[in-house]
């Protein structure tokens, strides 16, 4: 089955006290992303294990229960918020997704230095730094938010000191019907908070294009043929059995082709 996604975009209305809960709520985010993000890099053969297998892995290592009372890098002495697990787990699959970009372009940038230094070549591009700023977008795992209808949905957030259950209308499109719903995020836009919500549908996979020509004739195909005589290119409408239905020629050719030999010719007469 294939799968066609997309993301509905809303503008959230809400009081003017919870921008700033708002807020505050992707500062915490951010806070939590760049500790878990510190914990992967003093833990790198985390980035080896499966997603499911490394929030596992991040949370024994961080987060303090009955069974695990004492956590090899504690959240809590990091950050004295209360940090629920479903807002934990989201900054961590932000980290997670954050410290495997990394080191993927850090294993790409040492690649490159040795097959350079190998030719005998000078090798002068800088290497990737991890992030020095945090500013992704909050990702609302199930338990921070609830009620959603087509008109309002309550929102879980930080105010600074507690977390709050708060109610915002949704303005914009509803969600269409049929797709499944992931798990939204709270953007900001300028000075406003909007909720972007990905958005899933399967689809049958479509057949070869050699069958799906074959099973339907009134297909029309477009054929091209570019970079020939006076025309930069040639078009034609066609049947699937090669019928021409339409031509259009496209000039210009004599002039991209005078164009070129006078680059050319510009080309060698420059000094070496």
């Amino acid at each position: 089955m294939a799968k066609a996604t997309k993301t509905m975009k809303q503008a959230l209305s809400y009081r003017s006290v919870h921008a700033a809960w708002f807020a505050a709520t992707h500062t915490l985010f951010n806070q939590v992303a760049a500790f878990y993000f510190e914990v992967i890099a003093a833990h790198p053969a985390i980035l080896h294990l499966s997603n499911k297998e490394a929030l596992t892995a991040l949370e024994t290592l961080t987060h303090t229960t009955s069974g695990n009372p004492h956590p090899v890098m504690p959240l809590a002495c990091a950050i004295t918020a209360d940090i629920p697990a479903m807002f934990r787990r989201a900054a961590i699959h932000a980290a997670l997704g954050s410290a495997r970009s990394f080191s993927t372009h850090l294993e790409k940038w040492r690649n490159q230095k040795e097959k350079a230094q190998a030719k005998g070549k000078k090798f002068t591009i800088r290497p990737p730094v991890p992030p020095r700023t945090w500013n992704r977008s909050v990702t609302l795992y199930a338990g921070q938010w609830k009620e959603r209808t087509t008109k309002s949905i309550m929102l879980k957030v930080w105010t600074g000191s507690s977390w709050a259950w708060i109610k915002c209308r949704l303005q914009g499109q509803d969600l269409p019907a049929q797709w499944e719903i992931g798990s939204a995020q709270l953007v900001r836009h300028g000075a406003h908070w909007w909720l972007h919500t990905p958005l899933n549908q399967a689809l049958p996979k479509p057949g070869k294009g050699e069958h799906q020509l074959s099973t339907n004739p009134d297909v029309r195909i477009c054929s091209v043929d570019l970079n020939i005589s006076k025309h930069l290119a040639v078009c034609t409408i066609q049947t699937v059995e090669g019928t021409v239905m339409a031509t259009r020629f496209i000039g210009g050719g004599k002039e991209l082709h005078g164009r070129r030999r006078e680059t050319v010719r510009t080309d060698c007469t420059k000094p070496t």
